[in-house]
């Protein structure tokens, strides 16, 4: 009888006291992913109700991307299940890599990788060069490759004891040094480019300034999130902490894609009369039949808005004037060289950057 207890649960490895240093990071993994997860849902759905004329390949983009991050949550999902739910009390379970060794490093480098090279494309534009695209190319194939690199080694490892080593501290100081390079790099050449961009038009400078403030903002979060994973990866003693940034980073470089996409719609208030009723009013670009955003009662109606006596969706101030009117300076930079679509109807790209003539 004592035999088959030896041989039943008690042959499983006893639950050391600090089981939260091992557990807690992956839990906190997997519910990070979860909750970006949604935030991404609800970016690409309103993309998808406020932006139907956008370019096919700046949906393209979008969808695949999406569908991407939707895949690698599933793979986290299931191995979340295994660790947690099919084998709950038990170590090896928790210490088994399972899918992540494809799921984290893997497809998140190939998500930075994606969207380094949206910008990378938008900088060619801007610069009118292809040195900075391609440096920015270079780093982000860098990234790719250490990402690939420390997921070869996560399957070969098969546990997480055996994950950290020598081998994996390089390929991740290439993919997470590579990845928070290349966002410094995209964000201080968006900047410099965006400032180049010389308007006497107080409205086109007020979008640079916004857009010269997002990308800041977007870039350096990204890469600092880059910048935790590698050194929570070099901590001494190997703890599991940089399992919960590098499970995030994927998410973290979509949503500030999708950031960028949406960026170019503005929700607001406004007042109806007579009975002073409130309703949220979305704009999103200019109002022509052929070109920029829809009309007032075509964007009410997709973002589930009724239009009452006075109210309605307001057009932003620097998008009041019809395409006709509208004529670059200085060159072909274009607003549209950063967020495809931003007008449709004026060209393939967006909005130039203008003044009134």
């Amino acid at each position: 009888m004592s035999s088959n207890a030896t041989s039943g649960p008690a042959a499983l490895p006893p639950i050391p006291a600090d089981i939260a240093k091992t557990t807690g990071p992956l839990l906190l993994a997997y519910l990070l992913n979860w909750g970006l997860l949604g935030v991404l849902s609800t970016q690409v759905y309103v993309y998808y109700l406020a932006f139907p004329r956008d370019p096919s390949r700046s949906k393209a983009l979008v969808y695949s991307v999406y569908l991407f991050e939707v895949v690698q949550t599933i793979l986290l999902t299931h191995t979340c299940f295994d660790a947690f739910a099919a084998g709950f009390g038990n170590l090896n379970a928790i210490n088994h890599i399972g899918e992540i060794w494809w799921s984290v490093p893997i497809m998140s480098s190939i998500v930075g990788f994606v969207v380094q090279a949206f910008y990378a494309y938008r900088i060619r534009i801007l610069a009118q060069s292809y040195i900075v695209a391609s440096v920015i190319m270079l780093l982000a194939a860098i990234q790719l490759g250490g990402g690939i690199a420390t997921g070869i080694f996560g399957a070969e490892a098969l546990v997480f004891t055996n994950f950290l080593n020598d081998k994996t501290f390089i390929s991740t100081g290439f993919w997470s040094g590579g990845a928070a390079l290349a966002d410094v790099v995209i964000a201080a050449c968006m900047t410099y480019y965006l400032s180049r961009s010389a308007t006497h038009w107080k409205p086109t400078r007020d979008i640079v300034r916004r857009l010269i403030r997002l990308i800041i903002e977007t870039g350096t979060l990204t890469a600092t999130i880059a910048i935790i994973n590698l050194i929570l990866s070099l901590l001494p003693g190997r703890p599991a902490y940089y399992q919960v940034t590098s499970a995030i980073l994927g998410k973290m470089y979509s949503n500030t894609m999708m950031v960028v996409f949406n960026s170019r719609m503005k929700v607001g208030r406004t007042l109806e009369s007579q009975d002073d009723f409130s309703s949220m009013v979305v704009t999103t670009g200019l109002q022509a039949p052929h070109g920029g955003g829809l009309g007032e009662t075509e964007t009410a109606r997709r973002m589930g808005l009724g239009l009452r006596s006075g109210g309605g969706v307001r057009v932003r101030e620097e998008y009041a004037l019809p395409l006709q009117d509208w004529k670059s300076t200085g060159g072909s930079t274009h607003l549209g060289d950063l967020i495809p679509g931003s007008i449709p109807g004026s060209s393939e790209d967006g909005l130039p950057i203008a003044k009134a003539v």
